[in-house]
């Protein structure tokens, strides 16, 4: 598995086939097996979509409140985001708050 949400999604699906699997619902250990590790994998995707539903909060925000990725936190950067803003497009930025204060 990749680090990203749509390799997560097809590891749920592909997860959720393995427990509609007629050789595995025929072999209770089996079945129990699956049923456990379909709910550890449950248990911690819910966590890394917790993590990221945060993360896309706190880019809004930045965004809302002027923070270029370079003024923000490691953990909260995005590298690749629309968000990074460069030379003309950043001055144009601080000038306006600049105004404001």
């Amino acid at each position: 598995m990749q680090n990203n949400l749509s390799d997560l999604n097809n590891h749920l699906f592909s997860t959720l086939e393995l427990l509609e699997d007629d050789k595995i619902l025929e072999d209770d250990a089996k079945l129990e097996k699956e049923l456990k590790r379909a709910k550890a994998v449950v248990s911690v995707s819910s966590q890394i979509l917790n993590v990221a539903r945060i993360q896309v909060q706190a880019i809004k925000t930045a965004e809302q409140c002027g923070f270029l990725n370079d003024e923000m936190p490691a953990l909260l950067s995005v590298k690749d985001s629309k968000a990074v803003l460069k030379g003309k497009q950043k001055k144009m930025i601080s000038n306006a708050l600049e105004e404001k204060a």
